[in-house]
């Protein structure tokens, strides 16, 4: 079971302040202050440290720098620490300590593969440049040593590891902290932490009586030992409480390079962010669950795009807005020069126009949802006067056109369809403008990409069957995050449609997470900060979009933009890594790993957060909106289960309301 306690009364702020203070009162009366480095004073941007081996291999496997030795490199993670191992056996068997150095790490390697000189150094070299680059300060330890120095305090660094004094030290620094700051390290003295004898050799190097405190993350060798030694210690489970507190999801998810790099990015995010005011759940959810969801969907899309030639790429409003923001920041970084536009278009202004033919299932999305309706309610919305069909509606057993209906009542249905001449009329009449607005993104006879959500194809569907009406043949390929079976309604030969997560008939597994509250979410956190398109206004010299204007919308727009900033915080640190590695090796669902974890097992306060979150209840304006999670009336059962029933997420309703664990 994943231990979830993240809550509104304890974030980053409160968490930090809280280690501080506790630092400060543990070494208020020490003379000498002793230092874990790894994990105390600096980490990586990797979940656990060997995971820096896999970015050597992936990094030397793109430069195809040994392509005879391949099978080296790709076993390399493996061999490397085996290699480790083995060197201390050696050790211990020669020397009966288990201390050893890089060069007999390597010489192990070395001595186990019987690779060349040239594999051997480079290999090392890949390793040193990956631990400086991902490297980072922890930010309470700088600020405690550099108020400790201040105030008289000397500070000495103990350290398990089989890189020289001098190497760490120049880590350390690249970091940020103080030079020349003595180090005793495990490897140069042939005895650890871990054993207690360097503690020893720490207590030898000050006078008799000098109060001596250690810091460190390891329970047995920087607590247990230190103590065994006399030496006052605090365990500094800094990492270890943010995974748990703040990066549940995250954390939770299978060992793989990418969900590594999820992990460690986040946190790095985390930790390095402390001073920002955006600490909130919000922008948490941005940097943990959907900043690796955006980033995986968006190598994907770009993977695609290459295999293809299109004359443009066109992100759709609302949702893809953030993915045409990242398009023009790393497309060309990528290799991919395809021009891109984005286009104001929704499913309210396109679907009705797109109606051709009397088709019920593209025809319900125009007022289908959670909500009742009324007949008036939904002929205004479609732009029939309800007056003029008064004797229709009683014909079909609607007597007052004021009734509200479940959207799949079969009297809505008789009625419409009693009504399909009118219906179609009334499409045509504003197909024009639409058609002309499509018109300025989409060159005739043409091969265009589309970037959107998707799920049910409709948006594609209704800019296609648009465009063929005046005769135009213009192929449109749409990348979305999924596709469901029932998009097949908006098949043709001009449209194509790839899903990320969900593609259609082909892969399904995700489809009840996202039928279940993970489509709503998903489109709340990729809002655009602009209304959704009502419609279109032509001037003598173009075509604009009408945007709405709502208050719980823009409400909505905010808290989106929050959970963005998060998002877009992840993608630049992610982006400054995967280039060197070569984005072919990441085109993977597992970027998804933690938005579905976050969407079927939430935590109370995430239940409690994200389900006030509203979402339009059908295409067109967003005024009318429902709460992801629709409160109960009481305890009752009977009013649970309509509650549930009404909810969008059905997940996070279970987490409030029933008994459930992971």
């Amino acid at each position: 079971m994943v231990n979830k306690k993240y809550s509104e009364k304890y974030n980053m702020q409160t968490f930090n302040a809280a280690w501080l203070q506790k630092i400060r009162d543990f070494i208020a009366t020490a003379d000498v202050i002793s230092c874990d480095v790894f994990d105390t004073l600096i980490h990586r941007k990797t979940r656990k440290p060997t995971d820096i081996f896999e970015l050597v291999s992936e990094q030397i496997i793109h430069e195809n720098a040994f392509p005879r030795d391949e099978h080296l490199i790709v076993s390399f993670p493996t061999i490397r620490v085996y290699a480790e191992q083995k060197a201390r056996d050696d050790a211990f068997v020669r020397y009966k300590h288990w201390e050893v150095s890089i060069k007999d790490i390597y010489d192990s390697f070395q001595e186990i593969t019987n690779c060349s000189d040239e594999i051997r150094h480079y290999l090392l070299e890949k390793e040193r440049y990956w631990e400086l680059q991902l490297t980072y300060p922890n930010p309470i330890m700088l600020n405690i040593l550099n108020e400790a120095l201040n105030n008289g305090k000397k500070i000495i660094l103990c350290s398990d590891m089989y890189s020289a004094a001098n190497i760490i030290q120049n880590r350390i620094e690249h970091a940020g902290y103080p030079k020349n700051l003595p180090i005793i390290v495990s490897c140069e003295n042939s005895c650890s932490k871990h054993d207690g004898k360097l503690f020893s050799i720490l207590k030898k190097k000050f006078p008799y009586g000098t109060k001596i405190v250690h810091i460190g993350d390891n329970v047995h060798a920087d607590v247990k030992m230190a103590q065994k030694n006399d030496i006052p210690s605090l365990h500094f489970s800094y990492k270890e409480d943010i995974d748990r507190i703040f990066l549940s999801h995250i954390a939770s998810t299978e060992e793989n390079l990418v969900n590594s790099l999820s992990h460690g990015i986040a946190r790095y995010l985390l930790i390095q962010n402390e001073g920002r005011n955006v600490h909130d759940l919000w922008y948490l959810s941005g940097i943990s669950v959907f900043g690796p969801l955006f980033v995986g969907y968006f190598l994907w899309l770009i993977n695609n795009l290459k295999k293809n030639t299109f004359s443009k790429i066109l992100f759709l409003a609302r949702d893809g807005y953030f993915f045409h923001k990242m398009y023009q920041k790393w497309a060309k970084q990528l290799d991919l020069n395809t021009p891109s536009e984005y286009a104001y278009v929704s499913r309210g202004t396109l679907l009705y126009p797109s109606l051709s033919d009397m088709n019920w299932d593209r025809l319900w999305y125009q007022f289908g949802g959670k909500k009742n309706k009324s007949l008036k309610e939904i002929c205004e919305k479609i732009g029939l006067p309800t007056s003029l069909y008064l004797k229709k509606a009683t014909e079909c057993n609607i007597f007052d056109v004021n009734q509200e209906f479940e959207s799949n009542s079969s009297l809505l249905h008789k009625f419409f369809v009693s009504l399909g001449p009118d219906i179609l009329n009334e499409s045509k009449k504003k197909r024009d403008i639409v058609s002309k607005y499509l018109r300025k993104f989409i060159p005739d006879h043409d091969s265009v990409a589309l970037c959107d959500i998707g799920w049910a194809g409709n948006i594609q569907g209704s800019m296609s069957r648009i465009l063929r009406t005046s005769g135009d043949t213009t192929k449109l390929e749409g990348f979305y995050f999924g596709t469901f079976p029932w998009s097949e309604m908006n098949a043709s030969i001009y449209d194509t449609f790839h899903g990320y997560l969900v593609n259609g008939d082909n892969i399904q597994d995700y489809n009840d997470i996202l039928l279940n509250g993970g489509v709503e979410l998903l489109e709340f956190a990729t809002m655009a900060p602009h209304g959704t398109t009502l419609g279109y206004r032509e001037t003598e010299t173009d075509i604009n979009p009408i945007l709405e204007t709502s208050t719980d919308d823009q409400r909505m727009q905010k808290l989106s933009s929050a959970i963005q900033s998060g998002a877009w915080d992840f993608a630049n640190a992610i982006m400054e890594i995967l280039p060197v590695l070569g984005e072919e090796e990441f085109i993977t669902r597992s970027w998804a790993d933690s938005f579905i974890d976050f969407v079927s097992y939430p935590s109370i306060h995430e239940a409690r957060t994200f389900g006030v979150v509203t979402h339009s209840d059908a295409p067109g304006a967003t005024c009318n909106r429902t709460h992801l999670i629709s409160t109960p009336r009481s305890s009752d059962e009977e009013d649970i289960e309509y509650a549930e029933k009404r909810s969008f997420w059905k997940y996070g309703f279970e987490t409030l309301y029933k008994e459930r664990c992971k």
